[in-house]
């Protein structure tokens, strides 16, 4: 799983994802409210991670916001991704740990910098081991 930042609000990222001349794609967008958006079908390969090895092993989550704005990255998003990706890790047996769910920036031979600085990688992943630990 690849978490990112659309550098932009909900209905730019849905415009520019569903945009073939955009040549880029991702899975999901998740709102800042909590909405989240499937943009393709998780076993389609999306153009998301900059890196061909990348986008045909992973899942793509984009989040509503800016990478140098804090207060983009609210509670309901965080919860309502790592709900997202606690079920994604269930349905392909994917161990939740940071090797498993990554940053865009940890993508090799990208200059991507998202989620950023301000992600919270630490509460991001206790909630993700507290969703996949709830049955479904």
């Amino acid at each position: 799983v690849i978490v990112h930042v659309t550098q932009g609000s909900f209905d730019s990222a849905v415009r520019a994802f569903r945009d073939p001349g955009h040549k880029a794609a991702t899975h999901y967008i998740v709102r800042q409210d909590g909405h989240v958006a499937q943009m393709i079908r998780e076993l389609d390969v999306a153009y998301h991670a900059g890196n061909r090895d990348y986008n045909e092993r992973s899942v793509g989550i984009e989040h509503e916001g800016f990478v140098d704005r804090p207060q983009d990255l609210t509670d309901e998003m965080y919860e309502a991704s790592a709900r997202l990706t606690a079920r994604i890790c269930a349905r392909y047996d994917i161990p939740v740990d940071r090797e498993h769910i990554i940053g865009h920036v940890q993508v090799p031979g990208t200059d991507h910098t998202d989620p950023g600085p301000h992600w919270d990688w630490d509460k991001y992943m206790r909630l993700v081991r507290r969703a996949r630990a709830t049955p479904a």
